[in-house]
């Protein structure tokens, strides 16, 4: 077995009518329970090598992830994890880096800003591990084959710019995946690649994450509600299906 993933979005403290929204002061319980209860944070890199056999995962392991690389993250998260002694990793929609996000709902009206490329570059340094979530977060798995080089190397490419070396790890936008979509992303070069739900099948291209959600109790995924969270969550993910839909039919449709 690897360490369990979490897979967080927003930490904002403005509210939304999405799931994906936490607040700042209940990510920060969250953590700060992970931490008493003996729970340790640990790099992509020290993940990676638990993938690649290289090293032993210790019982009370886990890595956090970021998709989307909302700007809240710089303000309400990352400084959070720094102070527990955390590592992570986040993943960038390289085309909307230092822009609102565009490419999503905007439940109850609301919009939301992605970092900027100097607050990655910052973080990059402070412990945080930056990824690809494609360049503009369309369903991989829809997208005919020039789209998906596209999305997958340009990405890689924007944050090979930004941070002087290219990403080895990806998310798959929504978690959707095929067998398409995971050697089209060994063939851009990605080593790692993150889904959503599932179970391991010893495939560095397809590692299981449990998302963490508005309703996320104060020990996320590892508590005695861990599995019941799962159940929540898978059903849950179902949902994003609408918002790949709804690009469809506006921004992609040209």
């Amino acid at each position: 077995m690897i360490p369990t993933v979490l897979c967080y979005h927003k930490i904002e403290r403005r509210r939304e009518l999405g799931v994906t929204r936490l607040s700042p002061g209940r990510f920060a319980r969250q953590i700060t329970s992970l931490a008493r209860a003996g729970w340790r944070g640990i790099s992509l890199g020290e993940f990676a090598a638990a993938v690649r056999g290289e090293r032993l995962a210790t019982a009370r392991e886990l890595l956090i992830t970021f998709d989307d690389a909302y700007r809240g993250l710089r303000d309400h998260a990352f400084p959070v994890l720094h102070d527990a002694g955390f590592s992570a990793a986040c993943f960038v929609i390289t085309d909307f880096a230092g822009r609102l996000n565009r490419w999503d709902v905007a439940y109850g009206g609301r919009r939301f800003a992605h970092l900027a490329w100097r607050d990655i570059e910052r973080w990059n340094g402070e412990g945080i591990a930056f990824g690809s979530h494609t360049a503009t977060h369309p369903r991989l798995s829809w997208v005919d084959d020039r789209r998906l080089e596209t999305e997958l190397r340009g990405s890689r490419q924007a944050i090979e710019a930004a941070l002087g070396a290219p990403p080895a790890a990806m998310a798959y936008p929504f978690g959707a995946v095929s067998p398409r979509v995971l050697a089209a992303a060994g063939q851009a070069g990605y080593t790692m690649g993150f889904g959503v739900g599932g179970r391991w099948n010893a495939n560095p291209l397809h590692v299981p994450r449990v998302p963490v959600h508005c309703w996320s109790p104060g020990l996320p995924v590892v508590g005695r509600l861990g599995g019941i969270e799962r159940l929540i969550s898978t059903v849950a993910g179902q949902c994003s299906v609408g918002t790949a839909l709804w690009q469809r039919l506006t921004m992609y449709s040209a």
